[in-house]
């Protein structure tokens, strides 16, 4: 009963808060120890793992991790067999989109797509456009979903969780043409960008692309949008003042660890002393905080430059996303006019 003591004197928020903060130092703190090629997957996964997942049991985190997985795997297979047809990887991970995009008909299944969607991705174009041992990325996956699952079973017994209300049940909406269409046009537009343009830095931007282009409605699509350029600009800047506090002194393992800790603590209380949209802003905004941190940050170098190009990229991206909303919008309305007329 040591742990129930230890948590004992916590309120609800405070409790949730820590389990957040020290399950994603901690796993963020393994990344650079083990020096790790793809670090940046122990911020991604123990991030998405702490403000999505609504199941903390063994088997539902392996459940979480492993569409991703073979996702990545699968990616890789597509890449290594069709090696010099880049259109064919391409027209393949359309259909892959596609699928994915047909099965999402609640919000769950939505949520459900980003990391399977974003790592096939991911390695797609890296394998497309570097140098680097994929088999190599994959094992790395792999180990990262392992020590995420560890690291969040030990803080969930050591920070325990109260029982709550069971998740509300949502009726499956229907997957229009439409729908699967615009999913398919923008992440597929997105894909072929970076595997035609190096510019690996802004592979990074498909996350917020991924999450509007698969809404059900324009007025999703847009308040996705809107919602994801306040948490991810702003992410990138909390970043910014992260860095600068450790200029100099970001080598000292426990004063890193401490600063890291402290602003995972912060955000992370203001998230579960949060409802609703806005929970759900704050859970974007750690997830845009901890990935530059965790990306750009090494023994050496700040990598203040790399974090402002992910600002400008990001802000690109979601501008390029509104204009395409308007145009559809104005042009939707015109047409209403059209045949008013």
């Amino acid at each position: 009963m040591t742990h129930l003591n230890a948590a004992g004197g916590f309120s609800a928020s405070t409790n949730e808060a820590l389990r957040i903060a020290f399950t994603i130092t901690i796993c963020m703190l393994a990344g650079k120890l083990l020096d790790l090629d793809s670090a940046v997957y122990l911020a991604l996964y123990p991030s998405i793992v702490m403000t999505k997942a609504k199941d903390y049991s063994f088997k539902g985190l392996v459940k979480l991790f492993m569409p991703t997985f073979l996702a990545a795997a699968t990616a890789l297979l597509v890449v290594e067999v069709f090696q010099g047809h880049p259109f064919i990887v391409w027209t393949i991970s359309l259909i892959f989109i596609d699928q994915l995009r047909r099965r999402a008909n609640t919000p769950a299944k939505l949520g459900g797509m980003l990391m399977p969607t974003f790592n096939w991705i991911f390695v797609v174009v890296f394998a497309q456009t570097t140098t680097m041992d994929m088999p190599d990325r994959i094992r790395e996956i792999l180990l990262s979903m392992l020590i995420t699952i560890i690291v969040t079973k030990a803080m969930v017994w050591i920070f325990p969780m109260k029982k709550g209300n069971k998740p509300p049940v949502f009726t499956p909406q229907y997957v229009t043409y439409e729908n699967r269409l615009v999913s398919m046009g923008l992440i597929g537009c997105g894909l072929a960008f970076l595997m035609i343009v190096d510019l690996i830095s802004a592979t990074f931007c498909m996350v917020p692309v991924i999450a509007a282009a698969t809404q059900f409605s324009r007025s999703k699509f847009i308040d996705v949008v809107e919602r994801r350029f306040i948490t991810q600009v702003g992410g990138c800047a909390v970043a910014v003042v992260f860095t600068i506090l450790m200029a100099g002194h970001q080598n000292i393992i426990g004063y890193y660890a401490l600063g890291l800790g402290l602003t995972v603590f912060i955000i992370a209380k203001l998230m579960t002393t949060s409802e609703g949209v806005s929970r759900d802003i704050h859970g974007d905004a750690l997830l845009a905080t901890m990935l530059p941190i965790q990306l750009y940050i090494g023994n050496n170098t700040l990598g203040l430059e790399s974090t402002f190009l992910r600002a400008w990229e990001l802000t690109v991206t979601l501008g390029i996303l509104f204009v395409v909303y308007t145009q559809v919008t104005s042009r939707c309305s015109f047409q209403r006019e059209f045949v008013g007329h």
